[in-house]
């Protein structure tokens, strides 16, 4: 989509083009990364998983390969100041779909946000509530 954004907080109509253009980028083979909170933290700490992504894997029988940017929140905190480099990157296993339906998808969020999690700083492990979602 030549360099065009797309955000899954628009209205309906500009939800159901991302989502298709996601499904032909990814039966095209191509990857796609996807950030699950849909926004940045104001906290330091995780928000809650949005389940499309993980939708589009249960409904495309794909694996979903969770990667943790440690120290994104010192990065570019979502309250402003300075972008720094982040060295800290961990990719994950792949998650394979077990079956299909909503429990292969709860699984699959699950299982990732554990993941991702643990390969967190102790001081931003934890659900926190975040206001912005």
């Amino acid at each position: 989509r030549s360099g065009r954004s797309h955000f899954v907080d628009k209205p309906d109509e500009e939800v159901k083009e991302t989502v298709e253009h996601a499904r032909n980028v990814l039966q095209n083979g191509t990857s796609l990364v996807v950030f699950f909170e849909g926004a940045r933290t104001f906290t330091g700490h995780m928000g809650y998983f949005k389940k499309g992504a993980f939708q589009l894997a249960d409904e495309l029988q794909l694996p979903v390969v969770p990667l943790t940017i440690v120290g994104s929140f010192n990065v570019l905190p979502r309250t402003g100041g300075c972008l720094m480099a982040s060295d800290d990157i961990g990719i994950h296993k792949p998650i394979y779909p077990q079956s299909q339906g909503i429990d292969n998808i709860k699984a699959t969020m699950e299982e990732a946000y554990k993941e991702i999690e643990k390969s967190l700083p102790e001081e931003y492990q934890g659900k926190v509530d975040n206001p912005d979602q």
